[in-house]
């Protein structure tokens, strides 16, 4: 398939319940996972959904999900927040990681762009997870962003 035609697919929208989305992704990737993991979910109490393109959505969860336990140290500690503020539903990936550098964080989404990860070893993946983690929030009409702090974590935001 042409890059201009992966370009300009369509999203097949729907409304999804955040917390029947996210619970199974969190089962799946406790049990992948090759160290301890912890994975908390805090969601807004009631149903809270958003509009979107469930495969796509599942994916860029999953993505952050699974590099949240990758770049984790020993035991991966992740939390997931979603709540419903003005017209926006945020979701937030976070870690206790190795974090990422100030000047390495304006990189991350750029196509092949792979962390340099120092002490962390066979970390595998061609740098194209956060690339089509923020081409698929774009084509939403979101906005993801990334608080980070060496050696303490990173924190990713998506608003949809």
């Amino acid at each position: 398939m042409s890059m201009e035609r992966r370009r300009n697919f369509s999203l097949h929208l729907e409304t999804i319940a955040l917390k029947e989305l996210i619970e199974p992704l969190i089962d799946l990737h406790k049990l992948k996972a090759d160290k301890e993991t912890n994975i908390a979910l805090d969601i807004t109490p009631g149903s809270l959904t958003v509009t979107a393109d469930r495969n796509h959505l599942e994916n860029i969860i999953s993505n952050l999900m699974d590099n949240a336990i990758k770049y984790s140290k020993e035991t991966a500690e992740v939390s997931i927040r979603c709540y419903r503020q003005d017209d926006k539903t945020t979701i937030s990936i976070a870690d206790k990681g190795i974090g990422i550098s100030a000047d390495k964080q304006k990189h991350i989404f750029d196509k092949f762009y792979r962390v340099p990860t120092g002490n962390v070893h066979d970390i595998k993946g061609y740098g194209l997870g956060l690339y089509y983690v923020k081409t698929m929030i774009d084509k939403h009409g979101g906005n993801i962003t990334v608080k980070s702090d060496p050696g303490k974590g990173t924190t990713f935001i998506i608003d949809l």
